[in-house]
């Protein structure tokens, strides 16, 4: 290469080049140097190197007197930020003879922006924290081992952030929750589905427990892997307390076990509905949920896994029902939901998210590792149907058809 074309190279490259002795004194310097550094300076001229920067990088002349090889790299990629400025540069230092050093800057103007992006979402996520006094909030790694701690967390666990980063997520849960076995069947099927959720007790610092629905996320990398996960505890102990009370006053309309509209009073308030219905000619649906496989999973895990399953299918159409909505234990294992004003279509949106949901569902204690499944029959008032009779009918009709498709699915009835 000619001295010709060095010299252009050196005059117009991007990369901010300066050549200075062992005192910081600039001997010559391209324009993208001064572009990049005279946001540094307070006169706007670039004559010093280590002055220039003495705001940002006061110790750069005692890393150049500290080396002391007779060339190579003194400082590599340094980040410096300009006072009050949205510009930045990396910085390196390059020792290339004695008493001759090229200092080396590129752009790093995103800099700024960037940890200005990375200081809002940490004041709205602090924001949110302080908000939500009923929700832990934490991470844990792809073993399940704690490895961030919200402020949130410490308030509903009442664990300091030094004590439980490092510890397994097992500390956690009671004793009886399933350990380690619990632990890892949750994260398995977090990281098949991309998420699962559970009603359960979880345990405080000095050992008491409160009533949580719990929801473990996968965080992946950029391969797809689970890496980690993210876990939301909600404290609904005062809702399960005041739930119970609610049972208690209300038994001969609720049903006891699962806390929803007893048979009666379901069917009682379906009567109304298919009336109202016909008179206006607005539309009503009805969701007959059925768990699969019901009476061998009991045989196989007896009387008190059928209350738990039955328990967390109520759980679950209630979360995703809207307040109009009518959830009723209708037979045994089987239950409905009412939906006024709703179309088939929309019945079955939230017929697959029930469904989707109870997939998902993580039991606990002796039950961990135990699937629920659902098939659901969605019907609408129509002309064929006419009736209370006639929806159950027809829901059940659709029933049959998920069982005979292979269970574990939402079928719609279209006579």
């Amino acid at each position: 290469m000619t001295p010709e074309a060095l010299l252009d190279l050196f005059l117009l490259s991007p990369v901010g080049l300066v050549e200075v002795d062992e005192s910081g004194a600039v001997e010559v310097a391209n324009l993208a140097a001064r572009r990049l550094l005279t946001p540094f300076t307070s006169t706007g001229s670039l004559e010093d190197l280590f002055n220039t920067l003495s705001a940002v990088a006061p110790d750069l002349p005692a890393r150049v007197r500290g080396f002391d090889g007779p060339r190579g790299i003194i400082v590599d990629n340094l980040e410096l930020l300009a006072p009050g400025q949205h510009s930045g540069v990396f910085l390196s230092l390059v020792k290339v003879a004695n008493g001759r050093i090229v200092a080396v800057a590129t752009d790093a103007s995103s800099l700024a922006s960037a940890r200005g992006l990375v200081s809002r979402y940490e004041q709205r996520l602090n924001a949110v924290e302080g908000a939500v006094r009923e929700y832990a909030i934490y991470t844990v790694d792809a073993q399940g081992v704690v490895d961030s701690w919200s402020t949130a967390a410490e308030r509903v666990h009442q664990w300091n952030g030094t004590a439980i980063v490092g510890q397994s997520m097992t500390q956690l849960l009671p004793p009886d929750h399933g350990g380690a076995t619990y632990l890892q069947d949750t994260l398995a099927l977090a990281a098949r589905n991309g998420w699962c959720e559970e009603e359960g007790y979880r345990q405080r610092q000095d050992g008491t427990t409160f009533w949580a629905t719990t929801v473990v996320t996968a965080l992946r990398d950029a391969a797809g892997e689970a890496v980690g996960f993210s876990v939301v505890s909600h404290d609904v102990s005062e809702r399960r307390r005041l739930e119970e009370r609610l049972r208690d006053d209300a038994s001969s309309t609720t049903d006891y076990l699962t806390g929803v509209s007893a048979r009666r009073a379901y069917f009682d308030v379906a009567q109304s509905e298919v009336a109202r219905a016909r008179r206006y000619g607005q539309p009503l649906t009805m969701l007959l949920v059925d768990p699969d496989h019901f009476r061998e999973l009991v045989d196989q895990h007896g009387e008190p896994f059928a209350n738990e399953w039955l328990r967390a299918i109520a759980w679950v159409c209630r979360q995703e029902s809207r307040t109009t909505d009518v959830v009723g234990r209708i037979g045994g294992e089987a239950f409905g939901v009412l939906l006024p004003s709703t179309e088939l279509s929309g019945g079955l949106v939230l017929a697959e998210r029930i469904r989707e949901r109870m997939a998902r569902h993580v039991f606990s204690g002796d039950f961990s590792g135990v699937r629920g499944t659902l098939s659901v029959g969605v019907a609408e008032v129509s002309d064929s149907v006419t009736s209370v009779d006639g929806l159950l009918s027809a829901a059940g009709t659709a029933v049959a058809r998920a069982r005979q498709a292979g269970m574990n699915l939402v079928v719609g009835y279209d006579d």
